[in-house]
C-alpha cells in the first residue's frame, strides 16, 4: 500500500466503529499517510490496536501520530517500530506518553530515538499510569542515556522495558538487573553483558508470553471481573476461562499443560495478573535465579 491508499483507510476509520485491529505494516506509507490516519483517529475510539511498523514515516507525519496519541482514547497497542520518526516525531510521542491514559503497549524499536530525549522520556514515564510495555530496542542510546531513563522507571507503571540491541557494559547490566528485582520490572536485553542469562522457553509459554504482550489491555479487565469476591486470587478454571475469553486459542489439554508449566496449584495469584504482571510469572520460569 502507498500513500494514495491511506485516504481510503482514513475515511473508513471515520465511519467504521466496529473495527478494533488494523495491521498495515511493511508498506510504503510516508508522512502523507501518517497525517491522514492520525486525523481520522482523533475521533475514533473503537480501534484498539494499530501496527504501522516498517513503513517510511518521518518527521511531520510522526509528529502527527504523536499528537493523535496524546488525545486518543481507544488505542491500547501501538507499533510504530522501524520507522525513522526523527527528533520531532519522537518528541511528540514523549509528550503523548505523559498525557495519554489508555495506551498499554507502545513499540518504538528502531525509530531514531535520541539519547538526548531520555530525560524528558523519564519524566513522561513517571507521569503515565497505564503504559505497561515499552519497546525501545535498536535505538542509538548510550549507557549514560539508559541511566537517565532509569530515573523515571521506579515511579512508572511499566512492567516490561525492551532494550534489545543496545550495547551496555557489565556494570550497568548488573545495576539494571538489581533494579529489576527491587522494582518488579522486567528488562529485555540484547548485545549486552546480559546475553548469557536467557534460556529457551517451551512452545506453550512462548505462545502465552506473546499473547500477554499484545493483549494485556484486554486480559486485565476480563480477569478483574472474574475476581468477584475481590480476594486477589482466581481459581485455575477462572484463569483458563479468562485466557480463552481474551482470545487465547489453545486446546483444553494445552491450557492444562500451560498451568502446569506456570507451577500453578490450587489458585492463581490474581493480584499480579490484575496489575499487568503476568509476564513476571513467565520471567521467573525463564530466569529462575532472579526469583529468589
Amino acid at each position: 500500500l502507498k500513500d494514495d491508499s491511506a485516504g481510503l483507510l482514513a475515511e473508513m476509520l471515520r465511519q467504521n466503529y466496529t473495527l478494533t485491529t488494523l495491521v498495515v505494516n511493511k508498506n510504503q506509507f510516508s508522512c502523507v499517510a501518517a497525517k491522514a490516519l492520525s486525523s481520522a483517529l482523533l475521533g475514533n475510539d473503537s480501534l484498539t490496536e494499530l501496527d504501522l511498523s516498517w513503513n517510511k514515516i518521518r518527521g511531520k507525519g510522526a509528529e502527527a501520530l504523536g499528537k493523535m496519541l496524546a488525545v486518543n482514547t481507544g488505542l491500547i497497542n501501538l507499533n510504530v517500530g522501524f520507522n525513522g520518526l526523527d527528533g520531532i516525531g519522537t518528541a511528540a510521542f514523549i509528550k503523548a506518553i505523559k498525557t495519554n491514559d489508555h495506551i498499554v503497549n507502545l513499540n518504538l524499536i528502531n525509530t531514531r530515538f535520541a539519547g538526548s530525549q531520555c530525560k524528558e522520556l523519564a519524566k513522561s514515564l513517571a507521569s503515565n499510569t497505564t503504559l505497561k510495555i515499552l519497546k525501545m530496542g535498536n535505538n542509538p542510546l548510550k549507557e549514560a542515556d539508559l541511566e537517565i531513563l532509569q530515573s523515571g522507571l521506579a515511579a512508572s507503571s511499566l512492567h516490561i522495558l525492551g532494550l534489545e540491541d543496545i550495547p551496555m557494559g557489565r556494570g550497568l547490566y548488573e545495576r539494571l538487573t538489581k533494579f529489576e528485582k527491587e522494582h518488579g520490572i522486567v528488562i529485555h536485553y540484547g548485545n549486552s553483558g546480559g546475553n548469557q542469562r536467557k534460556r529457551p522457553m517451551t512452545a506453550l509459554t512462548l505462545v502465552l508470553d506473546e499473547f500477554i504482550t499484545t493483549n494485556i489491555g484486554k486480559l486485565v479487565p476480563i480477569l478483574f471481573a472474574k475476581d468477584k469476591e475481590k480476594t486477589g486470587r482466581l481459581t485455575v478454571e477462572e484463569f483458563k476461562d479468562g485466557l480463552k475469553e481474551a482470545g487465547l486459542r489453545l486446546h483444553q489439554n494445552e491450557l492444562n499443560r500451560l498451568v502446569d508449566k506456570l507451577n500453578i496449584k490450587d489458585s492463581v495469584p490474581c493480584k499480579e495478573i490484575l496489575s499487568g504482571k503476568v509476564p513476571l510469572m513467565l520471567e521467573k520460569l525463564r530466569y529462575p535465579q532472579n526469583s529468589s
